[in-house]
């Protein structure tokens, strides 16, 4: 009996064994991200939940040839990338300075573990670029899988739509600017992409700058009609002042040229004045002198009279 459960447990261990063995070989085998990788030529890698490449494919023309000269199944897919920008290197894509530019999409329907691999990749990659002495950019990002989809269905990687998306965002606001068709942009080089879009910031900044110089140019000129309406307010105040103050001028020289006068009236109502009570005193004087004399007269006469009638006596 003992033997009998020795050997079922034994088995149960063997199917165990057996069946983790194969879960974990089913896990290895489902892609749990994707990756995609452009220059011009665009590519996909599907990676396990290990990090491991288990298939790259081309998605552009271009794509077919680097894709067809990769062995990078069951690599870590940073070495699978490292091995795709030798390629590009061998085959002109990306060379001393060209300053080629290199997008990296990463998707996982975890997006933390999605935004983990992108930026471990672009340090990663970048890192091998500066090395090799390439000029290249490396730019990675991490997208949703609608994103994937999407771009699946315009036959390119979501890395190369993002980029072409953000060239059209990039044109928006720009006065003569050429309206971007997303279908045309999808097949050129995202080289070719990415110096438009620093075009358009360029030139978006430009716009920025003329504006900011308006402003300013109409900041100075309301200073200078401030300006020039304060001095024109002091010069009419100061006017007004010599106005007023001419006024003053006038009005005391009129007054003193009536004081003058008046002066003149009084002094000359007091010669005649006095004239006139000289000639009054004058007069009386002389009557005065009339009186005596006719008095003395009248005394004379009578003792004259007084004189004759004694003798007569």
């Amino acid at each position: 009996m003992k033997e009998n459960k020795t050997k079922l447990i034994k088995k149960a261990g063997s199917i165990a064994v057996v069946l983790a063995v194969a879960a974990g070989g089913f896990a290895y085998a489902l892609p749990a991200t994707y990756v995609s990788l452009d220059v011009n030529p665009s590519v996909e890698y599907s990676v396990n939940a290990f990090g491991r490449v288990l298939s790259v494919k081309a998605i552009n023309d271009d794509g077919e040839v680097i894709a067809s000269e990769l062995n990078v199944k069951n690599l870590e897919i940073s070495k699978a990338v490292k091995l795709t920008i030798d390629k590009l290197r061998e085959n002109g894509y990306i060379a001393e300075g060209e300053n080629a530019e290199v997008v990296i999409a990463v998707s996982n329907s975890n997006e933390e573990k999605a935004e983990e691999l992108a930026e471990a990749l672009e340090e990663e990659t970048q890192e091998y670029v500066d090395e090799t002495g390439d000029d290249a950019e490396v730019e990675a990002e991490a997208v949703g899988r609608e994103r994937v989809e999407e771009a699946r269905a315009l036959g390119v990687t979501p890395g190369k739509l993002n980029i072409v998306q953000k060239l059209a965002a990039s044109a928006e606001g720009i006065e003569g600017a050429e309206a971007i068709v997303i279908e045309e942009w999808l097949d050129k080089p995202v080289k070719d992409i990415n110096k438009a879009i620093k075009e358009n910031r360029k030139n978006k900044a430009a716009d920025g700058e003329q504006e900011v110089v308006s402003s300013d140019e109409e900041e100075q000129e309301a200073e200078e009609d401030e300006d020039a309406n304060e001095a024109l307010a002091l010069t009419k105040e100061d006017k007004s002042k010599d106005k007023t103050e001419k006024i003053k001028t006038n009005n005391s020289l009129k007054n003193t040229e009536i004081e003058e006068d008046d002066a003149e009236n009084d002094a000359e109502n007091d010669a005649e004045n006095d004239a006139e009570n000289d000639a009054d005193e004058t007069e009386e004087d002389e009557d005065s002198e009339d009186s005596a004399e006719e008095t003395a007269e009248t005394n004379n006469s009578k003792a004259n009279k007084n004189n004759t009638n004694g003798n007569k006596k």
